[in-house]
């Protein structure tokens, strides 16, 4: 392990580990929290096929996915109860005739609501996208992707998709620039109105209030890092700080390995794919999990960039080192219980700075304003959990994200109000189609259907003309 010198210190950054750069002067790595949904996600890299497919499928259902779900259930599912149910009186002729008509039933669900549902998404984003909503539903100010790339389509047809996306990147670049400096300098954000020739100013109070949604999100996610830290991290710190203390050497192995792979090549696909593989092998060979997890924690870095990865496997080995002349367990717990007071005295530190903050908008300070509080808490204090966010970038990510939910509402409803419209003309295709298909299809089954429905008929016409 190359480290010229290690300084110790307790805290969010954990361990500064001064190292030398190509040009030979001490460069500082600081290390931090890697966000959960980067861990979630390289988890599910590590799963097998039928996994991710579950989990891409999760994170991907929209109206047509819904329509197409259910209509599955009621294609694969639906029959098989039908045909086999124990508790019908019927013949299994007319059950296994009636378990037919679920699949018909699910191919027009498909065919007729997806007709319906998906101009009426396609219509939707591409008002929302024009500034034919109101304000809760326009995407003027920050067009989505999709949009972009079919409106540079019209505009310039002579590209390829791949140059119309490359395109489009640009436009969204030049976009959020202009939107953060538009924020920053005049402490507003610009909509476009369809049929208004003057972009309109977001209305202060609205402002005000995804100023103060943006720092309450902050707040709630510093009181779930103080929680975890109290109630979690405390024990898996011990834990791990414990396996570093009996397995120095087989950690510190597994570290220099990955520090000497990722220092071989610039191409983070090639180190992914060594981790990928070393995360599978370790676990074939049925490794330790701290040994499983310290692969993972490094590979998650991957979303960043390689120096970050290389800080990981830093902070990790100081840690392997820190705890290697440790004589008992007790005294790695007071260590560890020292290294997480300090972090709680960040969070707290950090929760103290945010209430500043919405004092600050209470008293209708601008972003800018507010961005000058966060940059003087950076300058004060080194250890500032913070000093990764840009608030101006924050405000518009979550006003982003709230106008979409707003218009998921709006597709939601109007979706569903279109799949009732177009029921009564599903069921009478249905009841159409259906025994036609059958006679068609299935002759012999609908002839047994045909016969039992007559002689039902003529039974229960004999019995009411009986003489009493």
């Amino acid at each position: 392990m190359n480290v010229d010198k290690v300084n110790l210190k307790n805290g969010s950054n954990a361990y500064q580990i001064q190292r030398k750069s190509k040009n030979g002067n001490p460069k500082l790595y600081f290390t931090g929290n890697i966000p959960q949904y980067v861990i979630e996600k390289e988890i599910n890299a590590l799963n097998p096929p039928v996994l991710k497919g579950l989990n891409t499928l999760k994170s991907n259902i929209g109206e047509f996915q819904d329509i197409c779900i259910n209509a599955c259930g009621t294609g694969i599912l639906a029959p098989i109860f039908i045909k086999n149910n124990p508790l019908s009186k019927t013949d299994e002729d007319t059950r296994t005739y009636s378990a037919y008509r679920q699949p018909i039933s699910a191919v027009l669900a498909i065919g007729t609501q997806g007709f319906v549902t998906i101009p009426i998404v396609n219509v939707i984003n591409n008002m929302a996208n024009e500034g034919a909503l109101n304000l809760d539903c326009n995407t003027t100010p920050f067009k989505n992707k999709k949009y972009v790339t079919k409106m540079i389509k019209k505009l310039k047809p002579h590209l390829n998709k791949k140059q119309c996306e490359a395109e489009a990147d640009k436009f969204l670049e030049k976009q959020n620039t202009n939107l953060l400096n538009t924020l920053k300098k005049e402490n507003t954000i610009y909509y476009n109105i369809k049929g208004k020739t003057t972009p309109e100013k977001i209305p202060p109070e609205k402002l005000k209030e995804i100023l103060n949604r943006t720092v309450d999100d902050m707040i709630k996610e510093e009181n779930k890092q103080l929680k975890r830290c109290k109630d979690e991290k405390l024990n898996k710190r011990i834990a791990r700080s414990e396996f570093y203390r009996n397995n120095h050497d087989v950690s510190l192995k597994l570290l220099n390995e990955m520090e000497e792979k990722i220092n071989s090549t610039n191409n983070i696909k090639d180190i992914n794919d060594y981790l990928a593989s070393k995360y599978k092998a370790l676990k074939r060979s049925k490794a330790d999990q701290h040994l499983l997890d310290m692969v993972l924690e490094t590979k998650a870095r991957s979303y960043a960039d390689k120096e970050s990865m290389l800080e990981k496997i830093y902070k990790m080995q100081t840690h392997v080192e820190k705890y290697k002349n440790v004589k008992s367990k007790e005294e790695v717990i007071e260590l560890v219980k020292e290294s997480i007071k300090q972090r709680l005295n960040e969070h707290q530190e950090t929760l103290n700075f945010l209430d500043k903050v919405k004092e600050a908008i209470k008293e209708n300070k601008t972003v800018n304003d507010i961005e000058i509080l966060f940059e003087k808490q950076k300058k004060t204090n080194p250890e500032f959990r913070l000093a990764d966010k840009v608030f101006s970038q924050e405000v518009i990510d979550k006003l982003a994200t709230l106008t979409k939910k707003h218009i998921e509402g709006v597709k939601r409803i109007s979706t569903l109000i279109g799949a009732l419209a177009i029921l009564p003309v599903s069921c009478w295709l249905l009841n159409w189609i259906y025994p036609r298909f059958m006679d068609a299809v299935f002759p012999k089954l609908s002839s047994k259907k045909h016969n039992n429905e007559s002689k039902e008929l003529v039974d229960k016409a004999t019995k009411n003309s009986e003489v009493k």
